[in-house]
């Protein structure tokens, strides 16, 4: 199963794609704020929610 997984988190489309390497589980997730790649890796999707909720716009 490849599908990604979509949030609207203080008005960011967020969407964290996961990326397996022959395992069952997901090796990394990838993070996209709307539709721009995050160059950051993550371990869950929770995590790439964690970092946009404490993601700070200046």
């Amino acid at each position: 199963m490849n599908a990604k997984v979509e949030k609207k988190i203080n008005g960011l489309s967020v969407s964290a794609r996961p990326f397996f390497k022959g395992g069952v589980l997901p090796a990394y997730w990838t993070c996209s704020i709307n539709d721009h790649m995050i160059p950051k890796i993550f371990i869950s999707a929770k995590e790439v929610f964690r970092f946009v909720k404490n993601f700070k716009r200046y």
